[in-house]
């Protein structure tokens, strides 16, 4: 009960105020409920429930969209939450906090996170590319076994229509055309199925950059008398002043290059007996590297 004349609080059944002694019993009730109701408004506008935290939620969710995102973006939300939750003044600030600190948050750490995620990507597409760079290997060693220990020459054809160069010596399409139709005498029926279809296990890799075959002259060279001497396709340490691949960029500067290098002695006229196959990823300035040397795969 509050007194009328000194305003003072006392029980709910006292009948005299026990501050100033005014008989409280002979005010009438709706005196009594309209300064109680006056009172209680004031103590629910004090300093406590004002939109003071909704401003400062606001503030901190501002300070969300910069670079201070996880320190300022969490209170924000949680101070916002706090002034909707308990119905405090300054909800319009909350719902701005709101927003602003779930933007700065959620959205902004994604953004920051987007060169991680890049650089994640990249190494696939390395690992894809050493891959590729073992189909090529493999190709040469088929050739290497069907023509007395030697490499194929500079003028051999490596394109993907040509059934008749080193397309046939990639794992799928020549073990697939001598099973089935060599012996059988289906080998034109089935180059010509192959052709229409262009099944994807049959013929040259795929680069996981541009997501097409490889292309001579375009990411993919091949250069078999590249090397001066014998003996160099084997050394790959960068700090090695012999090292042939220091400084060797893809020569078309796309990336997911692959590039084979050889050493063919002058009796074998152009016919390499050693050779080193040379990857590159999304940097063309030099060759993937496995630690501080070059990842270089040789016969």
């Amino acid at each position: 009960m509050i007194c009328p004349a000194c305003g003072s609080r006392n029980l709910r059944t006292a009948r005299v105020c026990a501050t100033c002694g005014t008989i409280i019993s002979e005010i009438p009730k709706t005196q009594f409920r309209y300064e109680q109701s006056l009172l209680e408004k004031r103590q629910t506008t004090g300093p406590g429930q004002s939109g003071v935290l909704g401003a400062v939620a606001l503030t901190f969710g501002v300070l969300s969209l910069t670079p201070a995102t996880f320190v300022a973006g969490i209170p924000a939300i949680l101070m916002a939450t706090k002034v909707l939750r308990e119905r405090r003044p300054g909800r319009r600030m909350a719902y701005g906090a709101l927003v602003t600190g779930t933007l700065g948050t959620f959205v902004l750490t994604f953004v920051m996170l987007l060169p991680i995620i890049a650089w994640q990507i990249d190494v696939h597409r390395i690992a894809l590319v050493r891959q590729k760079m073992q189909a090529f290997r493999s190709a040469l060693d088929d050739y290497a076994a069907e023509n007395n220990g030697r490499y194929p020459k500079a003028g051999i054809s490596w394109e993907q229509e040509d059934d008749e160069g080193m397309v046939m010596h990639f794992k799928g399409r020549g073990q697939l055309l001598s099973a089935s139709g060599r012996q059988e005498g289906l080998t034109d029926e089935l180059k010509l199925r192959y052709r229409d279809e262009d099944r994807p296990l049959t013929g040259i890799p795929i680069n996981p950059y541009t997501r097409d075959r490889y292309r001579l002259g375009r990411d993919f060279f091949y250069l078999p008398e590249y090397l001066g001497e014998a003996g160099l396709h084997a050394v790959v340490n960068h700090k090695d002043a012999r090292c042939p691949y220091v400084g060797l960029a893809a020569p078309g500067g796309v990336p997911g290059t692959i590039l084979i290098v050889g050493w063919s002695p002058p009796d074998f006229h152009g016919a390499p007996i050693e050779y080193a196959v040379v990857g590159y990823g999304r940097n063309t300035a030099e060759p993937i590297r496995q630690g501080r040397n070059y990842l270089i795969l040789r016969n």
